[in-house]
Parts: structure tokens; C-alpha cells; sequence
């Protein structure tokens, strides 16, 4: 029995010892990637491109479309459970239905935001004139 814990002993200490090397060494990188990572930063943020507007706008739509065909029978769903005397269900829902709510508001600042910078008569291409 004492060689068995004594083996798990240094089992133990060797997986540790593994584990502490390997954590510093992801150390020194992330220290070396946290020097890089603000100036990589600004280019990992999304910008707006007309030429992507309708293919964006298209899929808003579909989204909106889901939540508004979700959002009533989640609603029916909570009212069903309370009157039920359901409440920890009720709550569940109405947690969906305050997510589903959030993303319609997100999904719609978005797509004004697009509409703004991309009027909707724009083909998006970047060039109209035919040469």
C-alpha cells in the first residue's frame, strides 16, 4: 500500500510539475501577444461595407421574421404556465422572451444603421456607370 501512494504521490507531482511548465510558458506568450494584441485589435473590429448590405439586410429580415413568429407563442406559453400556478416555467419563458426581445432590438439598430449608410436603391457593387 505505501508504494501505491508513494507512486500516486509522484504521479501527481509530475502531472502538476507538467502543468505549472505549460503555464508559463503560455505565460511568457500571452505576455508577448498582449504587446502585439493592441495594435491587431482595431483591425479585428467589423466595419460596414455597402457591399455586403443586402446580403446583412436579407438575413435581418429572416431574423425578425423567426422572433415574430417565436415571440407569440412564448408569450401564450407564459401565460398558459401562470395560470397554471407554474412559476418557476413562467419565469424560464419570460427569460426567452426578454432574450428574444433584445435581439429584435439589436437586429433593428443594425439594420437602421445599415439603411443609413447603404441607401436601399444601392446596388452595392461600388460602380453604376457602364463602361
Amino acid at each position: 500500500m505505501f508504494a501505491k501512494v508513494t507512486t500516486m504521490k509522484l504521479a501527481h507531482k509530475a502531472v502538476a510539475a507538467t502543468l505549472m511548465c505549460g503555464v508559463f510558458a503560455l505565460g511568457m506568450t500571452g505576455v508577448a501577444s498582449a504587446a502585439t494584441g493592441a495594435v491587431a485589435a482595431p483591425a479585428a473590429t467589423t466595419h460596414l461595407s455597402c457591399a455586403r448590405a443586402p446580403k446583412a439586410l436579407t438575413r435581418i429580415s429572416k431574423i425578425e421574421g423567426a422572433i415574430g413568429r417565436r415571440l407569440p407563442k412564448w408569450q401564450a406559453a407564459e401565460k398558459k404556465a401562470t395560470a397554471a400556478g407554474h412559476t418557476t416555467r413562467a419565469g424560464r419563458i419570460e427569460t426567452r422572451i426578454h432574450k428574444l426581445q433584445k435581439i429584435d432590438t439589436k437586429v433593428g439598430a443594425l439594420a437602421k444603421k445599415i439603411n443609413a449608410k447603404c441607401p436601399v436603391g444601392t446596388s452595392g457593387t461600388g460602380s453604376t456607370t457602364a463602361s
